[in-house]
């Protein structure tokens, strides 16, 4: 089976759909039943106007048109997509798309001016041009059912995978020198930052000195945490991910919503303790193995952060335990599949 693998967001960020494209295409490569081709790929472009050239290019030529017709002169079977920008006509060769959520009808106050339009515009008929639509948790497959109509024998459920350097012991825990609240992720209004922000001064007025860590790069949205308290890392390296896992106090992901929440899987295999809100598809993610809290109260995250840290011992148990589901050889066979049910 020949699988061209739209890789044009790499072009635009090295996180989330990114690192999951490359993830998978890693994972196919390592089986003997299957050729990938990568298509759209190129060197990441980073703000300014060659940046929003590039979007333009890409959102009104290449993911309408051009990436199918990349992938049928490879004579590929497969052209997967590995989100939600995708051809909007139906044709050859098969078409998968990778929805990781539907924020565009949950949470489209949430969203840059741009995406929410273009995605909102042509939701309906990249829907109806796929084959089939893999998803990363059920979460985000009953949002396709119930607020796009899509029938469910139309969709896979594939949960995200976990790079395997996570797994291993880090070479050294510490970064910081202080004990430290991790966030990882972009900044962003759904993420719900300021309200983790103000759980965490919760918690050094009651005494506990810790730092929230915020690791990611860019952010929109005006979200602002100031004070001495926040370190603002930016872009890191996996290996450097993974050291921030270990050494976390814990990881708080208390988002308003999340089709899969990866980070979450991450430091449960990186063995950090993992705060959660109720919300999307976190709960799925993370099973037992967190601690819950409502992501609209600042009391409650900040009573999670506590509880997460005196559980510590059992939390990084269970943690590592459900981590084990989240491994690449068993995304790539279940992706596979899915190819197969396209054709």
């Amino acid at each position: 089976m020949r699988v061209a693998l739209d890789m044009s967001h790499v072009r635009q960020t090295d996180a989330g759909t990114a690192r999951y494209a490359r993830g998978l295409s890693g994972a196919l490569r390592a089986r003997s039943d299957v050729i990938v081709e990568e298509v759209g790929g190129g060197p990441m472009i980073g703000r300014g106007l060659r940046k929003k050239l590039l979007t333009a290019e890409q959102d009104l030529l290449w993911y309408p048109y051009a990436g199918r017709h990349a992938a049928r002169v490879l004579d590929a079977d497969i052209y997967h997509c590995p989100a939600f920008r995708a051809p909007v006509t139906r044709g050859r060769p098969a078409l998968v798309v990778t929805v990781h959520d539907l924020v565009s009808l949950r949470f489209p106050q949430t969203m840059p001016r741009w995406s929410r339009f273009y995605t909102r515009a042509t939701l309906r008929r990249v829907l109806d041009s796929a084959d089939l639509l893999i998803t990363p948790s059920a979460d985000t497959a009953n949002d396709l059912e119930q607020l796009a109509g899509v029938g469910h024998d139309r969709i896979r459920v594939i949960w995200n995978a976990v790079d395997d350097a996570f797994y291993a012991e880090p070479a050294t825990q510490t970064i910081l020198n202080a004990p430290y609240v991790l966030f990882v992720g972009t900044a962003e209004p759904r993420k719900n930052l300021q309200r983790l922000g103000n759980a965490v001064e919760l918690l050094r007025r009651r005494g506990l000195d810790y730092k929230l860590v915020i690791a990611g790069g860019g952010g929109w949205g005006g979200v602002n945490l100031p004070g001495p308290h926040v370190i603002r890392l930016g872009k890191q390296t996996d290996a450097e991910l993974h050291r921030l896992y270990a050494g976390a106090a814990c990881l708080a992901q208390v988002s308003l919503h999340e089709g899969f929440g990866l980070p979450v899987a991450e430091a449960m295999a990186a063995g950090a303790p993992v705060v959660i809100s109720g919300e999307g598809a976190l709960p799925e993610v993370a099973g037992d193995a967190a601690v819950s809290v409502d992501a609209y109260d600042e009391e409650s995250i900040a009573s999670g952060i506590e509880r997460a840290v005196a559980e510590r011992d059992q939390l990084v148990t269970r943690g590592r335990k459900r981590a084990a589901l989240f491994r690449w050889d068993v995304n790539a066979n279940l992706h596979v599949d899915a190819y197969r049910k396209a054709l």
